[in-house]
């Protein structure tokens, strides 16, 4: 376990830590002034009862017996008592009267005289004694006999504060050893399943397929485990996607390539018939053509992965789609022997979408593509449904269907239904996967049904 004082279990500590002395200081003080305030207000009252019971005591009867009772009981208690004469002379102390007091009393004699108790000292902090005097006077008339002095040491307030300060700097201590077992469970508990995570996540890279984190546990952490491990799955299928498409890539390059430079070799020489010439320069023809629709198709596919594919958006009448995707089906399916068939009213529909329309036409060639090459269907019907929100449009065929099997990466790249037939019969798996894409960029979805009674390409659109 490391102690840096950049990691968060440190951090936590040390705010732990200061915010517990800070509500300790603060605490400390409320007590410290509270409790020994109060204390000093009741040896003060202490005082002038005591006092106050002695004046009435000698009052009643002022001679040297009733005198020597007071001091001697006062002798057997923590404070003391000097009683005096009118004009503050000393005429008895309890036993082992300090000298200071005793000229604490003689000063007294100057200060203006009241016939009441009064307080002559209550700064506990900086003298020795806590003071009182009280005035002795005949109950029947207003004569004075003398004063009592009342007179407690401050030790006792002193330790009391004593014991405060002790108990402060023991619960100090205790949230110093606090703070050091806090720190030791977050490392524990938070710190080092991070560093496993940080240990872990390094080979995310370079070997994302034997991550190993706690994903069992029900905290934060755990779920963080889960969301790495869950990332590190999808980076590897990820990766292995890319790397089978950068194979696959290469093969569909490789192939038209292989036969550019075939008949090439077969038209560069002499001796080669005419009609062979003409049919390799037009086989040339169709490869080089074959390749750059395959190129193009793969620049597509990048610029879908980075977001940098532009989309000219316009607001088309959903008529004028319907027309235009109409004419777009009937001329390629014109030219074959399937038979088209348009099922809507494309003038009955006046709602507006917000759509590129060039990148919508190319979705539907592609469809239409894939039906007149792969599907072997004798008819294709084409339809356009408006719902609440959206508009549906529908091209089915009555083909020999997708299998079942096939039907959940029919819209991944390069992929092919029949995995033996070539690419001159297969296409290049990657029309669907663009079209799939481009509805997505719209909002939209593109969906496939199929069956053994053909299949159906269904394309929602958002209205605008």
């Amino acid at each position: 376990m490391t102690f840096r004082r950049n990691s968060l279990p440190f951090r936590i500590s040390l705010i732990f830590l200061l915010t517990t002395l800070l509500i300790e200081g603060v605490l400390f003080l409320l007590l410290y002034h509270t409790l020994l305030g109060e204390r000093v207000v009741e040896e003060i009252d202490r005082l002038e009862s005591r006092a106050e019971s002695h004046a009435n005591v000698l009052a009643m009867s002022f001679d040297d017996e009733t005198i020597g009772h007071v001091a001697t009981m006062e002798s057997e208690t923590d404070t003391k008592v000097a009683i005096t004469a009118p004009d503050h002379s000393i005429l008895q102390t309890s036993n082992r009267f300090p000298d200071p007091l005793a000229t604490l009393v003689q000063d007294e004699s100057s200060r203006e005289d009241v016939k009441e108790t009064i307080v002559l000292e209550n700064d506990w902090e900086n003298g020795p004694y806590l003071a009182v005097r009280t005035p002795i006077d005949a109950m029947e008339d207003a004569t004075r006999y003398g004063y009592v002095y009342m007179f407690l040491p401050t030790e006792i307030i002193h330790e009391i504060s004593h014991r405060l300060q002790l108990r402060f700097l023991y619960i100090t201590g205790i949230a110093l050893v606090i703070t050091v077992l806090t720190f030791v469970l977050l490392s524990r508990l938070i710190s080092n399943p991070i560093q496993l995570l940080r240990r872990a996540t390094e080979d995310v890279l370079t070997n994302p397929e034997t991550l190993t984190l706690p994903t069992t546990r029900e905290d934060e952490i755990g779920e963080l485990a889960r969301s790495i491990e869950a990332m590190s799955l999808e980076l590897a299928r990820l990766r292995k996607e890319r790397n089978q498409f950068l194979s696959d890539l290469a093969h569909e390059i490789k192939t038209p390539l292989t036969y550019l430079q075939g008949y090439a070799e077969i038209a560069s020489k002499p001796q080669t018939p005419e009609p062979l010439k003409k049919q390799s320069i037009q086989t040339i023809l169709e490869e080089s053509q074959a390749l750059t629709e395959l190129v193009e198709n793969a620049f597509q596919l990048a610029q879908l992965d980075e977001n940098t594919f532009t989309l000219h958006h316009e607001t088309v009448p959903a008529s004028e789609l319907c027309e235009d995707l109409h004419r777009v089906l009937d001329t390629m399916f014109r030219v074959t022997p399937i038979a088209f068939k348009a099922q809507t009213d494309c003038s009955a529909t006046d709602v507006v979408l917000q759509l590129d329309r060039n990148r919508i036409l190319q979705v539907f060639r592609s469809i239409a593509h894939n039906a007149i090459e792969h599907s072997e269907a004798r008819h294709v019907r084409f339809d356009m449904q408006l719902a609440d929100k959206s508009l549906h449009f529908t091209i089915q065929d009555d083909g020999k269907g997708i299998p079942q099997e096939d039907l959940p990466y029919i819209f991944d790249r390069l992929y092919r239904v029949e995995k033996s037939r070539s690419r001159r019969t297969g296409g290049s798996g990657l029309g669907l996967a663009i079209a799939h894409q481009i509805i997505r960029l719209h909002d939209g979805t593109l969906t496939v049904a199929s069956d053994q009674s053909g299949t159906t390409f269904t394309i929602t659109l958002p209205l605008h």
